[in-house]
């Protein structure tokens, strides 16, 4: 693919379900956790640059975790907004010309160059691309009491992950015209009745929410 595209790596939560643990630059083999985000970007050639958007608690960090490798596609560093929808309207400030934008969340240590290049070959056939896996388990819809009034076919079921690519200036329009909260960009282009595409991912791009989380990735990368 030879249209330009340029990566976002959203990293500026609170990590609230971690108990207050950073869980960005929380150590997995000796690399914090977000270093596994951009070394597959810095990996994957259809990519031209990237562009981190971090808390302001941990924007030093991420200078020094610069500094410290070899990177050369990081062109930017960024301090994110309150909400996750807000950091990425940050940071496509800082996207400048590129056709599309990759958003992934950088607390899914598990993405691979190979995943990143489907993406973006998905968008250039499709308009949009976003990774998604096949629920596995029966899902059921249930009231405040836990009572269930519903079960979905499961063969309809995608369950949703980054990256999410889609064209720079539409991502760019949804965000001046949506500003109730959504939980992804995909819900957001959704809104405005924009086509948006699965593509299949891999169950193993999980993202990092508790504790429990890096002990399964740690068993996933070693296998």
């Amino acid at each position: 693919m030879t249209a330009q595209a340029t990566g976002l790596i959203i990293a500026a939560g609170s990590s609230v379900r971690m108990g207050g643990t950073d869980k960005i630059f929380t150590p997995i083999y000796g690399r914090p956790i977000i270093s596994y985000s951009i070394q597959a970007m810095e990996d994957c050639v259809d990519i031209e640059s990237i562009i981190l958007v971090l808390s302001s608690g941990n924007l030093e960090k991420g200078r020094l975790l610069l500094e410290s490798t070899d990177w050369s596609k990081v062109t930017s560093i960024v301090e994110g907004g309150k909400r996750r929808q807000d950091s990425v309207r940050i940071g496509l400030s800082q996207v400048g010309d590129s056709q599309w934008t990759i958003i992934h969340d950088g607390a899914r240590p598990c993405i691979t160059p190979t995943i990143l290049r489907n993406s973006i070959i998905h968008a250039s056939i499709n308009g949009s691309a976003v990774a998604a896996v096949p629920v596995k388990d029966t899902i059921k819809i249930v009231d405040k009491f836990l009572t269930v009034s519903k079960t979905p076919d499961r063969k309809n079921l995608w369950a949703v992950q980054t990256p999410q690519v889609f064209e720079t200036k539409s991502l760019r329009y949804a965000h001046e015209k949506i500003t109730a909260n959504v939980t992804d960009d995909a819900s957001m282009m959704e809104a405005l009745g924009e086509k948006v595409s699965l593509f299949e991912s891999e169950y193993s791009n999980i993202k990092v929410t508790t504790e429990e989380d890096i002990k399964l990735i740690k068993i996933l990368m070693n296998n």
